[in-house]
């Protein structure tokens, strides 16, 4: 029997590709590809610093509250004392 798919010799042609715009748009995918690597770099950086800011201002409140219960306590004892 013969093959489903007969050869074709006007559908097999290769086009052409001009070397100079084969090699521009690989370099295009390259600096496309860097640039996208390039601003994963930059949300992961800014999604790091505002993960440290996060903690930072819970260690700041939780210094805070100490603080503000320190002047309570001390409060409560000089009302105490003056009595």
């Amino acid at each position: 029997m013969s093959p489903t798919h007969r050869y074709d010799p006007i559908t097999k042609v290769r086009q052409y590709v001009d070397p100079i715009l084969r090699s521009t748009q690989m370099s295009l995918m390259n600096e496309a590809l860097a640039r996208a690597q390039y601003r994963e770099l930059l949300a992961e950086a800014e999604h790091e610093r505002m993960a440290m800011r996060v903690v930072a201002a819970r260690r700041h409140k939780r210094r805070a509250e100490r603080a503000a219960q320190r002047a309570r306590r001390l409060a409560g004892m000089a009302v105490a004392r003056s009595v």
